[in-house]
């Protein structure tokens, strides 16, 4: 987001602004948006911005060849984006540049989510003459050039990664000359690394958190922010059988104790969830209830289903991402929960994050612990996309077609109301169904450098540095 940006970004109100494109139109019948391009933008390397760039850009992530794993996810409502990646076509249909500074997208149905979506990375702005014609991928030594607020500096493989301002700017140069990006791994390394100054802004671990909070020096530097994320355990009907029953998949519900994981871990600061759809994207409902803790029911559950007192069930494991305290934490209480009230024995496995996301890709880990936060507001985003049936992204084996329809439904409506409340229908029959039992919604915890100003933020996260600066001491 700092070196790269796309045709409309988040606001710190939480609304969709104008980026690379100045003004946009929606068609009377919701499939064709046309955007003014900004004049006078230049790529970091000086070529001008037009039109045809998000062309090129959008053909780039649909080409075959690049193995996009999210293209189709994030592309696939514009006209022929499917025939793209299929090979069927050189160049997706519904994406044309009548003029250097006018762009089209057409979709194949109405999608009142279309617009957010264009906030995701796969509509970034590419550089043709950069990355070349024939779309090659982009690393940080080749084809790195955006339009954003800084520029690659220098990338240390593990090490760091250095940001620089982009004097020429088309919004103004930022206030930083240079970010600078350390790659630690271990939490613990980072606190102490932002106590010695080394940096200006770190994540709170829970391990850290109760002493800070109590530190006179570090308590008043805490900052909190809520995220449209949802912290839940995946139960993955394709890679263990018994949780194609849904009487287990309720009995692992009914059994865990999620505020006792909130109180114990994470010392009551996040909010507890009930359903999938965060607090802060529209459609969240304060007084939806979803499986609450009722080991009496999970046992009778699990006895139906032909496991009495566990016994029967065949060896299972959570896995979770490696270097991970709180997560790990998480799970150890999970599987306290499991032994007591339902006496299942289930290890913890820790992943490297690479190895951990290629087997969620695969569908093959059994039982994990993971997050998923919003790519855009909307609940399409974490009903539609992530549990239909079909969806890319259901690697659970989910399925229920009462769910989907209403999904579908809900997808191409033009009536926010009408929208809002069929996809909470529709969650609350997935809560019901129980692919993922939600734990809590994400609320991030930082230490700043007291000297740090401007900071834009939005539900989505930190915005690009544009107006950020350490104020002098």
């Amino acid at each position: 987001m700092q070196v790269f940006e796309g045709l409309v970004q988040w606001s710190p109100e939480n609304e969709l602004a104008p980026a690379l494109a100045t003004e946009w139109s929606i068609s009377p019948d919701g499939r064709t948006y046309t955007f003014k391009i900004r004049a006078g933008v230049k790529f970091h390397n000086g070529a001008e911005l037009t039109a045809d760039d998000f062309v090129f850009a959008i053909n780039r992530c649909l080409n075959p060849r690049l193995g996009s794993p999210v293209a189709r996810t994030y592309l696939g409502d514009l006209v022929g984006a499917v025939d793209v990646l299929a090979g069927r076509a050189k160049t997706c249909a519904g994406v044309k540049a009548p003029d250097p500074h006018t762009l089209t997208l057409t979709i194949e149905q109405p999608k009142a989510y279309f617009l957010a979506k264009l906030t995701y990375p796969t509509f970034y702005a590419v550089c043709r003459s950069a990355v070349g014609e024939g779309g090659a991928r982009i690393e940080y030594d080749h084809g790195f050039v955006g339009t954003g607020p800084f520029k690659l500096g220098e990338f240390r493989p593990s090490q760091s990664i250095r940001l620089d301002a982009n004097p020429d700017y088309w919004d103004g140069a930022p206030k930083l000359q240079h970010i600078l990006r350390r790659i630690v791994v271990d939490a613990g390394t980072r606190h102490s690394m932002f106590e010695t100054g080394a940096l200006d802004i770190v994540d709170v671990s829970m391990a850290d958190y109760r002493a800070d909070k109590q530190d006179p020096k570090l308590a008043p530097l805490m900052h909190t922010f809520e995220r449209p994320s949802v912290f839940y355990l995946a139960l993955n009907q394709r890679a263990f059988a018994p949780f194609r029953d849904r009487r287990v998949r309720q009995a692992f519900a009914h059994a865990i104790d999620k505020q006792a994981v909130i109180d114990t871990v994470f010392l009551g600061l996040p909010k507890r969830a009930e359903g999938y759809v965060p607090q802060g994207v529209p459609g969240y409902d304060p007084e939806f209830k979803g499986l609450q803790l009722d080991p009496a029911r999970a046992r009778r559950l699990l006895a139906e289903a032909g496991y009495p007192g566990g016994r029967g069930m065949p060896p299972l494991e959570i896995f979770v991402r490696a270097n991970s305290p709180d997560l790990r934490r998480t799970c150890e209480t999970v599987v306290a929960d499991l032994k007591r009230n339902l006496g299942l024995d289930v290890a913890v496995r820790e992943l490297e994050w690479g190895v951990f996301l290629d087997k969620r890709g695969k569908g093959e880990m059994p039982f994990y612990f993971l997050r998923w936060a919003a790519d855009y507001l909307d609940p399409q985003n974490f009903l539609s996309l992530m549990l239909r049936s079909d969806a890319p992204e259901n690697t659970l084996g989910y399925r229920n077609p009462e769910f989907d329809r209403l999904c579908d439904a809900a997808d191409v409506m033009q009536d926010q109301t009408k929208r809002l409340a069929t996809y909470r229908r529709a969650e609350a029959i997935a809560v019901q169904d129980c692919p993922w039992i939600p734990l809590y919604f994400q609320r991030d915890i930082e230490l700043w450098n007291p000297r740090l100003r401007g900071v834009d933020d939005s539900l989505m996260g930190h915005l690009p540095h544009k107006h950020t600066y350490l104020e002098s001491e």
